[in-house]
């Protein structure tokens, strides 16, 4: 959604100006350098890997991640709207702004899409991803099944809320260990992280309008499991808080 609102209303537009509004989400470059690079710069393309956003421009693109609590918006209005604005690039027809009120995201600077990946180590987007290549990832791995799939270097773009949702989906427990599913199961669980994503894109995330059912509808600790009303408990994963219901979710060792 974010990289369609970008390519929608920035595509072949002039920066005039770039507002880093906080600098310690800036990464590779400074903010005085980010707006040399910019200003005066057409945008020619945009692009996306996992959580990454990109906006491109001849000589290189800026990145932005939108962490958790990140969103973007376009305003023909350039004056402020939030206190929680961390960039705001103004173009010839309005502003792109990034909000993220809890600053787990970042920006940057990157020479290009290939240069993004191998820095960062991404694995292939899993909006995209074969079903085959989803497997060959993480057949036969160790640990536990969430913490690999929120490792970008697998598979790029699942972030925790839908980590938990997916797993939810499956019936699967987190803490189940990867090398316990078959070829079978692991192929079943990235068709449903393609389900999951894109049907998060159709409602623009916005949770209240995901299909009954669905976890991310009411994912806290107490609340009715959606399939079995069993309350839901909250535990931590891999240094993560997960969300799950200890009925439909069972827990798995080995094969």
């Amino acid at each position: 959604m974010a990289r369609d609102l970008v390519h929608r209303y920035l595509l072949n537009s002039k920066v005039m100006d770039v507002e880093v509004l906080d600098p310690r989400m800036l990464r590779d470059i400074t903010p005085a350098d980010l707006g040399r690079r910019l200003r005066n710069k057409e945008v020619t393309g945009t692009g996306r890997r996992g959580k990454n956003l990109l906006v491109c421009f001849d000589e290189g693109a800026v990145y932005i991640h939108l962490g958790m609590s990140g969103s973007m918006s376009f305003s023909e209005d350039t004056e402020r709207h939030s206190s929680h604005e961390r960039l705001r690039i103004v173009v010839d027809r309005g502003v792109l702004i990034l909000d993220d009120p809890r600053r787990f995201g970042r920006f940057g600077w990157v020479r290009s899409m290939d240069h993004l990946v191998s820095e960062n180590e991404l694995g292939p987007d899993a909006l995209t991803v074969p079903d085959k290549v989803f497997v060959s990832r993480l057949e036969g791995r160790k640990g536990s099944i969430k913490p690999l799939l929120l490792d970008q270097r697998i598979v790029a773009g699942v972030g925790n809320l839908y980590a938990d949702e997916v797993l939810f989906q499956e019936r699967l427990h987190p803490s189940s260990k990867a090398d316990s599913l078959s070829r079978k199961e692991l192929a079943r669980l990235g068709k449903r992280v393609r389900k999951v994503l894109e049907t998060s894109i159709s409602v623009r995330t916005d949770f209240s309008r995901l299909p009954e059912g669905y976890l991310l509808r009411d994912r806290r600790e107490g609340a009715p499991c959606p399939r079995c009303a069993t309350q839901l408990v909250a535990i931590r994963v891999g240094g993560r808080t997960t969300v799950l219901c200890p009925s439909c979710q069972s827990q798995r060792t080995e094969r």
